[in-house]
């Protein structure tokens, strides 16, 4: 049976599609709808009714993390989804900042009617995990990733509290992967974890090591060259055939992956559809 991947919501789109800061990827896998992210505020549901893609019945709701540019949308997507299931890290409900010494505090945080909805979701279709978990036949959840390759932060200034008394790791980024009969397809939604520790994790967890495609954003947007080197290194050594840097991989970084790894680098855009 096909597999079909759809890019919703990306930073860049397709013509007569619209683009927002955020990201959404709609998964057609073995008679499900898997709906890995939400963007952030109208891009999601103009680029859905454009391309025809109802979003009503959708079998499962994955959150990536609990920052407002991934769960904008869980607000309506939940009212119109009662009978689905609902995927996170527990820590996704944390309020969260975006602190630099030039700027005042901001908020990065869900909103709050997204935080409300997940709190009045049925508990028993509501699944905050943390270990890596089987959500469909073939399709798996990271849980929380463990940072093992040090070089790799979370990819900001990034706090819990607005005196900067207290940084926010991140550990609810999570990250999907999908078993397929060439390799598997790996979907992330910043990737706060770093790519070579969530690629490490996930090889971990399965059998099937060869990563046949790499879709998401990959947060290199403010990694140093020390970090955007060792980054290529790795995924040079790692033979993925296909990679779609999106959203927060940042132009830069994303120019530099085009021009020193070997594997097919492609744009990655709301309009993107990629069949396994």
């Amino acid at each position: 049976m096909t597999t079909t991947i759809t890019v919703l919501v990306d930073n860049q789109a397709e013509t007569g599609l619209m683009h927002e800061h955020g990201l959404s990827i709609l998964i057609e896998h073995q008679g499900k709808r898997i709906l890995f992210d939400n963007g952030q505020n109208d891009a999601l549901f103009y680029n859905a009714n454009a391309l025809g893609i109802p979003l009503n019945n959708l079998d499962l709701i994955i959150l990536s993390h609990g920052h407002y540019d991934h769960g904008g949308n869980l607000s309506t997507l939940l009212a119109a989804n009662p009978n689905a299931f609902f995927y996170a890290h527990p820590d996704c409900l944390q309020t969260r900042y975006s602190l630099h010494p030039d700027k005042p505090p901001r908020t990065i945080s869900l909103v709050k009617s997204a935080v409300k909805a997940i709190e009045v979701f049925p508990d028993s279709q509501k699944k905050l995990i943390t270990k890596a978990s089987e959500i469909s036949a073939g399709i798996w959840l990271t849980g929380q990733i463990p940072r093992l390759c040090h070089i790799e932060n979370s990819g900001g200034l990034f706090f819990l509290d607005k005196e900067k008394k207290h940084s926010d790791p991140l550990n609810d980024d999570i990250s999907l992967w999908i078993e397929t009969e060439n390799g598997l397809t790996v979907i992330c939604g910043c990737c706060h974890s770093g790519i070579m520790n969530t690629l490490a994790h996930i090889k971990k967890q399965t059998e099937q090591t060869a990563v046949h495609n790499l879709l998401g954003g990959l947060h290199l947007v403010n990694a140093d060259p020390r970090r955007l080197s060792a980054t290529i290194d790795y995924l040079n050594k790692q033979n993925i055939r296909n990679i779609y840097p999106a959203h927060c991989t940042g132009d830069s970084a994303i120019s530099l992956l085009k021009k020193h790894v070997i594997n097919n680098i492609h744009t990655a855009q709301a309009g993107l559809k990629i069949t396994l």
